[in-house]
């Protein structure tokens, strides 16, 4: 390359620190390896042909190439990661204090975080993708993972400021007859969807569906709306965003509070640093 550029060989071979007869030597093996001229030779300069061009800007992408290979493997080697799966409304509180506690004393640990639904979570521990996951286990369901209990939620009702629920200080069951009710999406939520629905069916309420969505931000613009009302956790911090619009109200009677876990696959030997850092997760629900 340095020849196509400096157009001299000798040029060439004292950057390389080697005699102009070496140089040469190795340009034309090279030249016989791949039965081509590279260089046209002047008087009193070298320019490149055709094919020392492409050469040289074939060299160029792999010298790139093996620079950005050699950056991956030293982001990889300076430390080992963590990937965790979380459900915002039920641990993005604690995710923070236990991150900082658990980076102090395991620096060469990379935590990185997944915002996924229930279904994404268990399939991510099934498939490798994710060490653990923070989120509520399914009631009566079995599964291949083992459950370290955390800390638990209460539920409340959640509407817009405009709803004609709003004026009231507190719900009874019988309010929530004939409304409108907002979930998270059946298929990825399974838990948070049988807990309402079957908390519906329980006190003979009939669930009038008004909508499904996919995560917790989706919701609550639904909710700001004003197309219905839902059960959130009291983790749910609507207050930091919508605090204008939507507001929160305790019902008489509720579903089974909600019992947050730390979950990793069963089968084989648990990592050390997934059950360190379980311990700082159960450390942060503690102290808050």
């Amino acid at each position: 390359m340095e020849i196509g550029e400096l157009g001299s060989i000798s040029a060439a071979a004292r950057k390389h620190r080697l005699t102009q007869p070496a140089l040469s030597r190795q340009i034309k093996a090279l030249e016989e390896e791949l039965d081509a001229n590279l260089l046209e030779r002047g008087a009193h300069s070298v320019t490149l042909t055709p094919a020392g061009e492409l050469l040289m800007a074939e060299a160029r992408k792999l010298i790139r190439f093996s620079d950005a290979m050699v950056e991956k493997v030293k982001a990889a080697a300076t430390g080992e990661p963590l990937r965790v799966g979380y459900a915002p409304s039920l641990a993005e509180e604690y995710l923070s204090i236990a991150i900082a506690r658990f980076t102090q004393f395991h620096p060469r640990i990379r935590v990185s975080l997944y915002d996924w639904s229930s279904l994404e979570m268990r399939t991510g521990l099934a498939e490798g993708k994710l060490d653990l996951i923070v989120a509520a286990p399914c009631p009566g369901l079995t599964e291949p993972l083992t459950w370290e209990p955390l800390w638990s939620y209460g539920w409340r009702v959640v509407m817009s400021s405009q709803h004609p629920l709003a004026t009231k200080q507190q719900l009874s069951v019988e309010d929530l007859s004939g409304q409108k009710l907002l979930l998270y999406d059946r298929e990825q939520y399974p838990d948070y969807w049988d807990r309402v629905t079957g908390f519906f069916k329980t006190h003979n309420l009939q669930a009038k569906v008004a909508g499904e969505f996919d995560g917790i931000s989706s919701l609550l613009a639904a909710l700001a709306g004003n197309l219905g009302i839902a059960f959130l956790s009291e983790s749910s911090e609507i207050e930091r965003i919508y605090r204008h619009s939507l507001i929160s109200l305790p019902i008489d009677k509720t579903p089974a509070r909600i019992e947050v876990a730390a979950g990793y696959l069963a089968q084989g030997k648990s990592r050390p640093q997934v059950l360190a850092f379980i311990a700082e997760l159960k450390q942060a629900g503690l102290s808050s």
